[in-house]
Formats: C-alpha cells, structure tokens, sequence
C-alpha cells in the first residue's frame, strides 16, 4: 500500500474513533436509571445488583483468552464491531428479562462484549496512529477528546432519561438500543490498517491459540517482573472496582433518599458533565502530583464514601446531607475523569517494549479481578445492612487498600518511557526480541 491511502486510512480511523467512542464507550440512557429501573421494574435488590456486576467481571475474566483468539482471528476492526453487536444484545436482553437469572445472563453477553472491544479497540487507534516522538501524547489526546466527548454526551442522556423514566421506564431503554446501533454503524467504518497492508500472514487456528496462550502466559510473566507494571496494573484493578462499585452505591443512596427520579437524573448528568470536563485536566492532575497521582484519586474516592456513611446515619437535615452528597460527587467526578486517561497514558508508557496488547489484556483481566473482589465484599455488605452503613464500611475497607497500595507503590508509578530502570522494562524488551513466547514474522 502506497503512503497516501495509508494516510488516508490512519486519518478515516483517527477522525472516527472520538466519535465511536462518545457513543460507544459505554450505554448511554442506561446507567443513569440503571437502579431505578431494576429495583421497581425488575424487582431486582441493590445487593443483586452488585453481585451481578462482580459476576460481569468474572466473566470478563473467563472469556480473555477466548476474546484475544477472536481479535487474532477477525481482526481489529471487525472484533469491535463484534463486541459493540455483543452489547446490543446483552441490552435486549435487558429490556425483556423478568429476573435476576436473566440479568446474569445480560451480563456474561456484556462482558464478552465489553472484554472484546476493551482490547481491540485501543489497540486499534494506536496502530492507526503514525510513528512520532509525541505519539503517546497524541493517543492520549484523540481519546481523551474522544472520552471527553462520550461524557458530554452521557450527562445530556442521563438528565434525559430521568425525565423519560417518570413518563415510561422502558423509554430510555429503547433509546439505549439505538444509540447502540449507531455505535455499531460507525465501528463498520473503521479499517484495519493491518489487514491492509498485509502485515499479518495467515495461520492455522491452532497455531493462533498456541501463539495466544504463549502469549498471555509470557505477558504475566513480563510483568511480574517489571515491578512498576505489575504495581501500575494492581493500582489500576483496584481503582476500577472502587468507581465501578460506588457508582451503583451513589445510585442506590439518592433511590434511598427518596430523591425523584427527575432529580437524579440531573444529578448524575451533572456527575457526567463534571467528568468529562475534569478528563481534560489529566496532563495537569499528573504533573502536579507525579508518581502519587493514583493514590490521590483513590483517596478521593474513598473518604468521599466514608464522608456520606458517617452524613446519612448521624441522620442530619437533609438539606446538609445533600450538600455533602453533592460535594462528594464532585470529587468523584474528579477523580474519575482524571483517571481514565491517565490509565491509558501510564499503559501506554510501556509502548516501547512492543507488549501493548498483551498490557491492554491483562489489564482487563486485572481491573476486572479488582471489580468482582470489591463488589463482592459491596455485596454482602449491602445483604446485612443498609445502603448508609454501607457506604462506611466499604469507605473504611477501600482506603485502607489504597494506604496499603500506596505503602508499596511510593515511587513506582507515573514515569515517562526512558525513565524506567533496564529492570522494569529494559529485559522485557531484551526477551522480545529473542522472540521468547512468540513465533516471529
């Protein structure tokens, strides 16, 4: 393939990818009634609700292999549009389940899904992306945009659909499904530079597998010896399963309250909006706190659980304990926004020992660990006791995890790519190229 209509297909991929991502990240109408619509539609408790999602993370774990022979297989383009087919039908499902069962089953199809697009569709815009000395930076920018945008999006169908859900649960359910199946349409426009150009030669699927688990299984041993990338991914495993557990305790707070559900929707429609704009402060967040980056975002996060634990059950004046459920958000908000970038940009920083994809799947497999473990100690917390003491004791156990993870980590993290020890990522690279775990080209 000559330079030009490479050019042309790097720039196709690059300008649609911030656009795939603003609707395609995540479900967008869902999230933002997620609880509401479970609890008093479904008959589905809070605590099952959680467990569910622990149950998507062990799923997500058990189908990684699988997922990395599929992408292997169809390729980078065609596995996203796969995952994001894999999403309109878990959302279907969704739609019609009458029970917890059903609910389960929605979410194994999801994490299929979600696992599929996790790996291929980073992998995708980063070998769309020419080689350049700022190519980090510029991956971090177009997702950035791109994340940055999917945030705006999701506060406008979040104050939405608490609006719609008063009139007809099942309204922003539907909208879900077609915004799922624009998704789905422009992840067909994507190209895959790698099949266009060749790069890849044909093998016998056993082989693939082979190459795969090899793959994997020296990807784990790599980083168990680079001490920064195992902490990185640890930090990083844990931090998601402190977002993605207290965003369903948030939820399950503001139903408790007995707060309408217009009002929660413009609640975490601003949530959202404060997320996307604070993702664009990441570069900013990491230069001012260098390597102890992550340990305040989870702090963040935490106190602010402990903060509303202790508002709720002291049972003062509701007008307070909005304030403080407000402020809490925010921070939260921060947190989160800063996080999902820079969890790209540290990843990325291992770029030069050529094992990104192997990084981008173990992370998977890593932040899901750290989800299901913390959701089910969420679980049954929230079987025993209310969502207000929940909210402590949870507070009080993922800080003490962050203290623990920020004991270890100390200087660890955040460093830029020549800046790493030869132990950290010099002998990966050394083994790579010996061509240990892989067959070469």
């Amino acid at each position: 393939m000559d330079e030009k209509k490479l050019a042309k297909i790097r720039k196709n991929n690059m300008k649609l990818y911030p656009i795939y991502k603003m609707v395609g990240l995540d479900w967008i109408f869902y999230y933002g009634i997620e609880v509401l619509f479970l609890t008093e539609i479904k008959n589905i408790s809070a605590a099952d609700i959680v467990l569910a999602g622990s149950f998507y993370a062990f799923m997500y774990i058990l189908f990684q292999v699988p997922n990395t022979i599929i992408i292997e297989k169809i390729g980078k383009r065609n596995a996203v549009v796969l995952g994001q087919l894999l999403n309109l039908i878990s959302m279907t499902i969704i739609l019609v389940c009458p029970n917890f069962i059903w609910l389960l089953i929605s979410q194994g199809i999801s994490a299929i899904g979600f696992g599929i697009k996790g790996i291929a569709e980073s992998n995708l815009l980063n070998v769309s992306l020419p080689k350049a000395k700022r190519k980090g930076e510029i991956f971090s920018k177009i997702d950035g945009k791109g994340y940055s945008k999917f945030c705006f999006m999701g506060a406008t169908s979040v104050l939405i659909s608490g609006f719609l859900y008063a009139i007809n649960p099942y309204i922003p359910i539907c909208l879900c499904l077609a915004v799922n199946l624009f998704a789905l349409i422009i992840a067909m426009n994507f190209i895959d530079i790698e099949k266009e150009t060749d790069q890849k030669e044909t093998k016998d699927i056993n082989e693939e597998v082979k190459t795969i688990l090899y793959d994997l299984k020296d990807g784990f041993k790599f980083i168990f010896k680079s001490k920064r990338l195992f902490t990185l991914l640890i930090f990083i495993g844990v931090l998601w399963g402190i977002i993605s557990t207290f965003e369903t305790y948030q939820k399950t707070l503001l139903k408790e309250m007995q707060i309408p559900s217009y009002y929660i929707g413009f609640m975490l429609a601003s949530f959202q909006l404060l997320v996307g704009i604070f993702s664009t402060k990441s570069n900013k967040f990491n230069k001012k706190h260098k390597n102890h980056s992550l340990t305040y975002i989870g702090l963040l996060l935490t106190l602010g659980s402990i903060i509303l634990g202790i508002a709720t059950i002291l049972n003062i004046p509701f007008e307070i304990q909005l304030m403080f459920v407000t402020g809490v958000f925010i921070a939260r908000a921060y947190a989160k926004g800063v996080y999902q970038v820079l969890k790209q940009r540290y990843m990325n920083n291992f770029s030069d020992s050529k094992i990104l994809p192997k990084i981008y799947s173990i992370n998977g497999i890593m932040s899901n660990i750290g989800k299901m473990v913390i959701g089910v100690i969420a679980s049954s917390i929230l079987k025993v006791t209310d969502i207000y003491n929940a909210l402590l004791i949870l507070g009080l156990i993922c800080t003490g995890m962050i203290a623990i993870l920020a004991i270890y980590s100390k200087s660890r993290l955040g460093l830029k790519p020549e800046e790493y020890k030869i132990e950290d990522i010099g002998e990966i690279k050394c083994e790579l190229e010996k061509g240990v775990g892989r067959n070469k080209n």
